[in-house]
């Protein structure tokens, strides 16, 4: 099966049963199959071969949620975009998976006008409009959903559907390719753990760009013919009234966003009598907010964990079975994982290793990079670069991170990133990036720089620099100006040293740091 098979059996199955809500919108079965029918004819009349790359700038939005389904039907293979990202960030992505078409809103027309001189393989602009025109070189998206369709494009289940940028050590993101077999497996594990049916309705505020949220609020519910309900933003209240009015009964968010739902919750009692099931990924749910949510909403809080390249979910603290606050819970169905030491060899029970996951959800792997493909994949294992340390029951706990990545709000952030930045600035002779622990958002950026001789530049100026090149939850909220960067014997910076430097600074009481405005 395809992603597009998804949709085409549940339309058959309910073809009057709701599909997807945005807004005051209500789109049925029939009609969403219907215009991501007419919008891959229009896709096959721009003349793309089969593989073609098909880019996503867009918000959430109905026309998001079409243009994932109908890649799959023309035979394309779609690449999400992050809506925050910077000119050179899209840049690099559009250039480094060849994109020939562009799908995107009004808002992004300036990047656009930007990059395209910079894109010979972008051959079309496919406009959502607003409430004006499309401009000339432009594809109206409503016009190519309107067309005909045409015959499907056969594809196997082993072919790539999806690309999914997630950042690198180096600071330059990595395209994770996922198959359509990838994405189903994984969607079937996760419906037979949540124990979801076409009764269910699915919510989220969750940028559908990201793999989290691309699973959970679509590749889901689309698979048992339930119902989407999608917010374009996040904000505590109107996620409130989001969850009650569409009588939600599954929520996939991030923790920060409960911590605030929970927050704005105590003065407005909102009736979410119907929501069951609140899925926390994307970064550590801390047990006392887990467990207050429960007691103030009456619905199962459960933490998963998961990467862009394992489809995503590997792991779920069970909702119908024993949860254990704190660990990420159990593989779920149909995966197999491993705590492993530095030879590859299995660790005794309660030992911290690096995590290893096997499965039909793990990437094909990473786009026109071999070498980090082989590093990472190791006789069908992934290697997730995070420690762990699996408990006699099987659970599983994180234990840390091998790869010093930093997650704010749920999205990934690599130092290396932060620090590429940084030390464009003539004054920078060394940078270090690394993160502090933030009640709101999981983790904040800070960072540290060494200036070079007789050199001066204001934290505000480095700030300025990083806005500029970095998508804004990537910012640093703050920098540190340092003679010298703590380094072990080999040479290698002690983020931990610096960590717990800036860690220990902030919680004297005279201390009242200002976050970089973002």
């Amino acid at each position: 099966m395809t992603l597009f098979d998804l949709l085409a059996h549940s339309a058959a199955a309910t073809p009057d049963a709701l599909a997807l809500s945005f807004h005051d919108r209500n789109i049925s079965y029939r009609d969403l199959a219907l215009a991501t029918e007419g919008f891959a004819g229009g896709l096959a009349a721009l003349r793309l071969g089969k593989r073609a790359r098909i880019a996503v700038l867009l918000p959430n939005c109905p026309a998001f949620v079409i243009s994932y389904f109908a890649a799959s039907r023309a035979g394309a293979t779609l690449i999400p975009l992050n809506v925050l990202s910077r000119p050179d960030e899209a840049r690099y992505i559009l250039a480094d998976c060849a994109a020939e078409v562009l799908i995107t809103a009004e808002p992004f027309r300036p990047l656009l006008q930007a990059l395209r001189p910079l894109l010979p393989s972008l051959k079309h602009i496919v406009m959502v409009p607003d409430t004006g025109q499309c401009a000339e070189g432009e594809v109206d998206f409503f016009e190519l959903c309107a067309r005909q369709p045409g015959p499907a494009v056969t594809m196997s289940e082993r072919e790539v559907a999806v690309i999914l940028y997630t950042s690198g050590t180096t600071g330059r993101p990595k395209g994770a390719m996922l198959t359509h077999r990838n994405l189903i497996a994984n969607a079937i594990s996760c419906t037979e753990l949540l124990q979801v049916t076409a009764s269910d309705h699915f919510a989220t505020a969750l940028p559908l760009f990201h793999s989290f949220a691309a699973l959970m609020c679509v590749v889901l519910p689309v698979m048992v013919g339930a119902s989407m309900h999608i917010a374009e933003r996040f904000s505590p209240q109107h996620a409130l009234r989001h969850l009650e009015e569409s009588r939600a009964t599954l929520y996939g968010g991030v923790p920060s966003m409960f911590a605030l739902m929970l927050s704005y919750a105590r003065d407005t009692r909102p009736d979410l009598s119907a929501l069951r099931i609140c899925v926390s990924g994307g970064a550590p749910l801390p047990p006392e907010l887990g467990a207050a949510f429960e007691a103030a909403f009456d619905a199962r809080m459960v933490e998963g964990y998961g990467l862009t390249e394992t489809s995503p979910v590997v792991a779920v603290n069970p909702p119908f079975g024993l949860r254990k606050p704190g660990s990420i819970g159990l593989p779920i169905p149909h995966v197999q994982v491993k705590v492993v030491d530095e030879a590859g060899r299995a660790v005794a029970t309660g030992q911290v290793g690096e995590l290893a996951v096997k499965g039909d959800n793990i990437m094909k792997g990473y786009l026109n990079k071999p070498a980090e493909t082989k590093e990472v994949i190791q006789h069908g294992w992934f290697y997730t670069g995070d420690l762990a340390r699996m408990d006699a029951e099987g659970y599983l706990y994180i234990a840390g991170r091998k790869k010093e990545l930093i997650i704010v709000g749920g999205l990934n952030v690599y130092p290396g990133e932060i620090e590429r930045v940084l030390v464009t600035h003539p004054a920078v002779m060394e940078a270090a990036a690394f993160g502090i622990p933030d009640a709101t958002r999981g983790e904040a950026v800070w960072a540290a720089v060494v200036l070079r001789p007789e050199q001066q530049v204001s934290v505000k100026e480095l700030q300025a620099l990083c806005r500029e090149q970095l998508a804004p939850y990537k910012v640093p909220r703050g920098i540190e100006i340092l003679s010298e960067l703590p380094k072990n014997a080999l040479g290698k910076v002690q983020r931990h040293v610096l960590h717990n430097e800036v860690v220990q600074k902030l919680n004297q009481p005279t201390i009242v740091p200002r976050p970089a405005e973002v």
